[in-house]
């Protein structure tokens, strides 16, 4: 690291500088130093020696001591400085004078039995004084102000060509755009704070001006101080802003954008993994990092609903997904990284323990590939009972097994996994627990198909680092964005259920369709399909109440009121009102392939308030639940020419039925009614309009609150009196008095 020359680059500083050797010159052998004066901050020093006999000038350099004489005009005799080597040598005109520290520049708590070392960052503060001779006789001096720190070295990654800067919309840039170069001053950047007040004495002359120079808070048109405007009106003194630049509205030159990493790889070149940046203690949306400095990857959903392979999991942000995929023998043994150890943020490596289940049940991963678009190549009609799922007890298609790795034998993948449940215990700014439940299964590979895959991460702050045994969706209010939570009468005591809408998947058929949670504040709408034929039209009582009961067990009969519920205080939670739908029967059912009152759209409303806020964040809270259902008719289509459906009763039709989610605030307080003069004639009302007169005047209301009403009423006449006066004596007034002078009557 070589020290910079601090020297005054402006025209004027350089011929003052020509001028100076010119009379240094006039004598012969006089020598000068260039730069006469220098700041050192590295370990080597090199300056010229500039002279007609620079090369027969003897140069030599001792400490200088706080009590001596800086401006000594002697030879220096003694060697003082050993820790510096000087060498020197002879370009085409001058002398080349170089200095070396010799010693080591490190912390003395780093070393062992060693002496020689620094006891603190700062290592070096001294002053060299450097002088040519010739003939004895003293020719230049040269001082150079030593200020070393020791070697540091930077454990990470430093990325040099991408800069997050937060909330650039209310600061500039920085308070010190010139600062250009790191832990280094900038010469003529007066703001920039690694600058010493000695430092800035050599260039506080030629500052950069402006914005780049650190003058971000330019001064606005309507200061009092900006009174040279060229289209100053005459009533600018009396209408301008006296107010502090601190207190400008300018935000500034610099806005957020994107940050956009600079990169010169070629377009045909491989792309390799970035490394991963072991962090010291997580920010939420940090990457976690694990063992072999690389990303901890977990499949996630993106924003166009493809499913990324290599996206990483973020510090303290909750996700669960549902990958859809081809089932593909490359899909059997293509996931790996599980049960890896992870950086808990402190550089410590933590075990991940790892659980093995494997599910028996595999509807809920497995559905084979079906053709939709013709549907006389369908099965037969299905039965009634296998319309909508069936409700299972998945706990009972669920065993605790050892781990085995997956394996391709005889077209069925065995051990395929098929979830993975990651749950964080973390603490501040580091993560203290990591457990894995990884669902797997034996998945046939004799047909097309498509594999679900589910892979979630939550994050827990608990004492006992152990996951709660109910999940919460908010402390006390709900959170927007967390599920509904719902539950069921089991005795005295309520039994958790989800709150759940159709999540068709595979083929979109409701006997295959899954289910999502109803997030709150969140409307939604789903459906799915169901396949009838002429002989499910036989019996539309026992169909209407088929689906009716299908709809119907998406829903539980209770609904939380808040986030974090009791499951035995009956207090905490709302019923779950059923309007019950007119399931009449028609005349037109005569008609063989029609029914009518079919309750296909089951619609959920909830009623919400805000109910309070803790510590400025509003809690929100279930009022009331609803649910309800509409009716439509339903008929085999067979008419025209194709009359194929109603001869052949097996033959199925697709017929919809969907799900939606409403969610209402409540105000607390209603609004009052309105009048017809507010409803009719706004001009003056303030809030419906960008100018509001009736402010005008409003120092002068009981409103105003800054000053007394007495000391506001006698400010408003002064300045009026102070117009007045400024009417009749100023301009106007002037021109009508030489008009009135120059008229002559007769």
């Amino acid at each position: 690291m070589r020290a910079m020359g601090r020297r005054l680059p402006s025209p004027a500083w350089i011929l003052l500088s020509a001028c100076c050797s010119l009379l240094l010159g006039l004598g012969r052998g006089r020598l000068v130093f260039q730069p006469s004066f220098l700041i050192a901050s590295g370990p080597e020093v090199n300056v010229y020696l500039v002279g007609e006999s620079s090369s027969l000038a003897q140069v030599d350099v001792e400490i200088v001591a706080p009590t001596d004489d800086l401006s000594q005009s002697t030879c220096v005799t003694t060697k003082a400085a050993d820790q510096w080597k000087l060498t020197t040598s002879v370009d085409e005109v001058n002398l080349n004078v170089a200095l070396i520290l010799h010693r080591p520049l490190v912390l003395c708590e780093n070393v062992l039995n060693d002496t020689n070392c620094c006891p603190e960052p700062l290592c070096i503060v001294e002053t060299l004084r450097v002088t040519a001779c010739l003939n004895g006789q003293l020719s230049a001096t040269l001082l150079i102000q030593v200020e070393i720190y020791v070697n540091s070295t930077f454990h990470g990654i430093l990325n040099e060509t991408k800069i997050l800067i937060p909330d650039q919309k209310h600061h500039p840039l920085g308070p010190c755009p010139c600062n250009l170069t790191a832990r280094a001053c900038d010469v003529r950047c007066c703001c920039d704070k690694e600058c010493s007040p000695r430092m800035i004495q050599l260039f506080h002359s030629d500052c950069f001006p402006g914005v780049f120079g650190g003058e971000v808070a330019q001064p606005f048109d309507q200061l009092c101080s900006v009174q040279n405007a060229v289209d100053a009106p005459d009533w600018f003194p009396f209408l301008c802003v006296q107010s502090s630049l601190a207190n400008s509205p300018y935000l500034g030159l610099f806005y957020e954008g994107d940050t956009v990493k600079v990169s010169s790889d070629l377009s045909f070149w491989a792309v390799t993994p970035p490394v991963a940046h072991i962090p010291v203690g997580y920010h939420q949306g940090d990457p976690i990092v694990k063992n072999d400095d690389e990303y901890l990857i977990i499949p996630q959903r993106s924003l166009n609903g493809q499913c990324l392979k290599n996206a990483p999991v973020a510090y303290l942000e909750d996700f669960d997904t549902l990958c859809v995929s081809p089932l593909t023998a490359a899909a059997c043994t293509g996931f790996h990284g599980l049960g890896d150890d992870i950086e808990n943020g402190q550089g410590l490596l933590i075990p991940t323990v790892v659980t093995y289940q494997k599910s028996t049940d595999l509807s809920n991963f497995y559905q084979k590939s079906t053709d939709l678009s013709n549907f006389t190549t369908l099965e037969p009609s299905p039965t009634s009972q296998s319309l909508f799922p069936e409700l299972q007890d998945l706990s009972t298609s669920l065993e605790l097994v050892s781990k085995s790795d997956p394996k391709l034998l005889n077209e069925m993948c065995e051990n395929m996994i098929l979830g993975a449940e990651y749950v964080f215990s973390w603490k501040g700014n580091m993560i203290s627990n990591v457990t894995l439940l990884v669902t797997v299964g034996n998945v046939p590979l004799d047909s097309p198909a498509t594999l679900t895959q589910r892979f979630s991460a939550t994050f827990i702050n608990s004492v006992t680092d152990h996951p709660p045994t109910v999940t919460w969706s908010g402390n006390p209010g709900y959170q927007i964005g967390k599920p509904v939570l719902g539950a069921f009468e089991n005795g005295k005591t309520l039994q958790k259920a989800p709150v759940s809408i159709w999540q068709p998947v595979g083929n979109g058929l409701c006997s295959s369709a899954q289910t999502t949670s109803v997030l709150f504040g969140k409307d939604a709408i789903s459906g799915c399909m169901l396949r009838l034929s002429v002989d499910n039209f036989a019996n539309c009582s026992d169909l209407r109440t088929i689906v009716y009961k299908g709809l119907l067990n998406l829903v539980p009969g209770n609904i939380s009121r808040r986030g974090n519920p009791n499951l035995t205080d009956l207090t905490e939670w709302v019923p779950l009102y059923k309007v019950s739908p007119n399931m009449s029967a028609s005349v037109k059912e005569v008609l063989n392939g029609l029914c009518t009152g079919i309750p296909a759209n089951l619609k959920l409303w909830f009623f919400t308030a805000v109910i309070g806020a803790i510590e400025g964040v509003p809690q929100r809270e279930i009022l009331a639940s609803e649910v309800n259902f509409s009716t439509v008719t339903w008929q085999i289509n067979c008419g025209g020419g194709d009359a194929e459906a109603c001869q052949n009763h097996s033959l199925p039709q697709p017929f919809w039925v969907s799900t939606s989610v409403h969610f209402i605030q409540v105000p607390a307080e209603p609004e009052p009614k309105k009048t017809r003069f507010q409803m009719n004639y706004f001009e003056y009302d303030c809030s419906r309009n960008d100018v509001c007169w009736p402010e005008l005047a409003f120092p002068l209301t009981r409103s105003y609150t800054g000053e007394t009403y007495s000391q506001s009423i006698a400010q408003a006449m002064l300045l009026v009196i102070i117009f007045l006066v400024t009417a009749v004596l100023g301009d106007p007034w002037d021109k009508i008095r030489k008009a009135w002078n120059s008229t002559t009557f007769y």
